[in-house]
């Protein structure tokens, strides 16, 4: 009986989708885990004065505009 029992907790735990959450940037030393349906890391840059250029980083549904768009969908991609 207890070996039943213990076959059954473990295909429930094999078969169940445990989820699982992208890791992405959100600055240069600091991570964000992204919510569930942000399936996409991402980084682009803009400039808002002359001879300065900001970045931006994060998760997102999809992929954004802006100079330089990287989009992906590994944890820790956006650098």
């Amino acid at each position: 009986m207890k070996t039943l029992l213990l076959t059954l907790v473990v295909v429930t735990i094999v078969c169940l989708d445990l989820g699982y959450t992208l890791t992405c940037y959100k600055s240069l030393s600091g991570t964000v885990v992204c919510k569930p349906h942000e399936t996409k890391c991402y980084r682009y840059s803009f400039c808002p004065f002359p001879n300065r250029v900001i970045y931006r980083r994060g998760c997102g549904t999809s992929c954004p505009g802006g100079n330089n768009p990287v989009c992906c969908s590994t944890d820790l991609c956006n650098k």
